[in-house]
């Protein structure tokens, strides 16, 4: 398994969950959620991973704060590229 940032995948999904549950960011093109991925990627610590048990040690470890962190950080990312585009 190479190494990658589990935080990607996490991220990810958060992202997804939020265009699932909030009708207006259904209509984010690619580029715009590949921005917000960048934008909330840069504002949170990364955690690499390099074997299957990291990545689920990784999983089990997200806490709630980490998961608060990241809704909070995609939210100020959202507002960023929906006002400059």
């Amino acid at each position: 398994m190479p190494v990658h940032n589990m935080m990607e995948e996490i991220v990810r999904n958060c992202l997804k969950d939020l265009i699932q549950h909030k009708a207006e960011l259904a209509a984010l093109t690619d580029k715009q959620q590949d921005d917000i991925m960048a934008i909330t990627l840069n504002k949170l610590p990364p955690k690499y991973v390099s074997t299957q048990r990291g990545e689920l040690f990784v999983k089990m470890q997200q806490s709630a704060q980490v998961s608060t962190d990241i809704y909070r950080e995609l939210t100020h990312a959202i507002e960023r590229v929906r006002t400059t585009d």
